[in-house]
């Protein structure tokens, strides 16, 4: 349709005056449209075989020739055809502006419709594909980091593993310091010198209350005595010596008492520090009428 209705515009008789016009200036405008006939049939045939670049090169010829709205239309076919939606659009919308009441400008305008919803579709494609391969990146790089980090936290752990290896290895042969190897030893040691000083202070602590029994109450006793017998001579030295010896008695014995309680808790401090199963030990302080002392079960250090 467009091929003839093209040809028969190019093809239709000038007016009678035209042909009035002396040969030699009537020529020109014969040539020009025979040309641009030419050149119309060139560019339809290319475009029917698919060749849509050499067909715009000929429809622009024609129109340089004859500036027909119906060139603009064809340009239009070609750039759409070819995929350039953006060209269709402009020459489609060149062609409505030149031939608006045309039957085919109800077409352009259909074109036109039809290309700006491909261009937008085109464009939400685009910009959605964008998004795609941005959050793509974007989950890549976590992965790599990702990775990263497990490989360290991998190597980390082997080098770990690997000092563990060695220092059980070190200890294992003797070579250093790998962690208490022997601690018992020094607890049995450090309990032995606790036991010792705790019977070294129990013993004082005896000793202290058996002078203080022994030694002092006694003699506040025996003064004490012979200021009662009967027909004494009232001795006010006696009763100071007396009272004295009674005082010293009483010290001496909370004294004693002090220091063997003491030497009683450092003792078992020391046995429960470093005494094994075997070791059995019990210090108990015992006391009776003809004086006091400790006795002894178990072991000694």
């Amino acid at each position: 349709m467009r091929n003839s209705l093209l040809t028969m515009i190019l093809c239709t008789a000038v007016p009678a005056a035209t042909l009035a016009v002396p040969a030699a200036s009537a020529q020109p405008t014969v040539d020009k449209k025979k040309t641009a006939k030419e050149y119309v049939d060139a560019g339809l045939a290319a475009q029917n075989a698919g060749d849509y670049e050499t067909a715009l090169t000929f429809f622009g010829k024609a129109y340089e020739l004859v500036p027909h709205p119906v060139l603009l239309f064809n340009m239009a076919q070609a750039h759409r055809l070819a995929g350039r939606a953006t060209m269709a659009i402009d020459f489609y919308k060149k062609y409505v502006e030149a031939a608006p009441k045309t039957p085919q400008a109800k077409t352009a305008k259909e074109f036109i419709t039809a290309l700006e919803v491909q261009l937008a579709s085109d464009a939400a494609r685009k910009a959605e594909e964008a998004r795609l391969a941005e959050e793509a990146r974007k989950a890549e790089a976590a992965r790599k980091t990702e990775e990263a980090r497990l490989a360290e936290e991998a190597r980390k752990a082997e080098e770990a593993r690997k000092a563990e290896e060695a220092r059980v290895a070190q200890a294992g042969n003797g070579a250093g310091p790998a962690g208490p190897v022997d601690g018992g030893g020094e607890g049995k040691k450090a309990g032995g010198g606790m036991r010792i000083a705790g019977l070294a202070t129990a013993g004082v602590g005896v000793g202290a209350v058996g002078v203080g029994l022994f030694v002092f109450g006694a003699k506040a006793s025996k003064l004490s005595d012979e200021l009662s017998q009967p027909g004494a001579i009232y001795d006010p030295q006696k009763i100071s010596d007396g009272e004295a010896a009674n005082r010293t008695m009483i010290i001496a014995t909370a004294a004693g008492g002090v220091l063997i309680g003491g030497g009683i808790v450092l003792y078992m401090m020391g046995r429960k520090k470093g005494a094994s199963a075997s070791e059995r030990t019990t210090l108990t302080p015992t006391f009776s009428r003809d004086g006091v002392g400790l006795a002894f079960t178990g072991v000694l250090p």
